[in-house]
């Protein structure tokens, strides 16, 4: 064998081991290798092409949705002693497109002083946060926005997937003061 032959020897030999332990090394879930996008994904998952086909301890993040901006069902609640304050936001918000199932109402608990948007955490509640952010982000000033606790805001309709509870920062604007 001459000296040239036995370099592509040695190289292909190389390669070959190479690829095995690329092919085997990273066989645990919490080993993360890039994927083609340059997005991070656990090995063994199908877009690195991995053969382990057990379900991975980690979940790979999945992108927030686009804030729906219309025909979302919302209902506002009154957390002042404004009357008509609810009516009135949930009346903005049909004017813009929304849809309210049912009329506004009093909130379960009055002297809030900041308004907040809740959101409903069901099967679709990255969708539902989503929709909450942008009616508290462009409706009222960058309110809060929480999970709906179904406990306390019992009347809420099922199908209700954003709540407004009004407060005095929001109910101090219909009044002037």
């Amino acid at each position: 064998m001459n000296l040239s032959t036995g370099r592509v020897v040695i190289i292909v030999a190389l390669i070959v081991v190479g690829l095995a332990v690329l092919a085997n090394g990273f066989v645990g879930g919490t080993t993360t290798a890039a994927t083609p996008s340059g997005s991070v994904a656990p090995t063994g998952s199908p877009s690195v092409g991995g053969t382990d086909s057990s379900p991975s301890e980690t979940e790979s993040p999945t992108a927030t949705p686009s804030p729906q901006t219309k025909g979302v069902l919302i209902m506002a609640l009154n957390g002042t002693d404004v009357t008509g304050a609810a009516a009135a936001a949930q009346t903005m918000l049909v004017d813009d497109g929304y849809k309210a199932p049912v009329i506004a109402a009093d909130a379960p608990v009055q002297g809030v002083k900041k308004t907040t948007v809740y959101y409903r955490d069901d099967d679709n509640a990255a969708q539902n946060k989503s929709d909450a952010t942008y009616i508290a982000d462009n409706y009222f000033s960058g309110a809060p926005v929480k999970k709906l606790d179904p406990n306390v805001y019992s009347d809420v309709p099922d199908s209700v997937t954003v709540v407004v509870v009004v407060g005095d920062d929001y109910a101090s604007t219909l009044t002037g003061g």
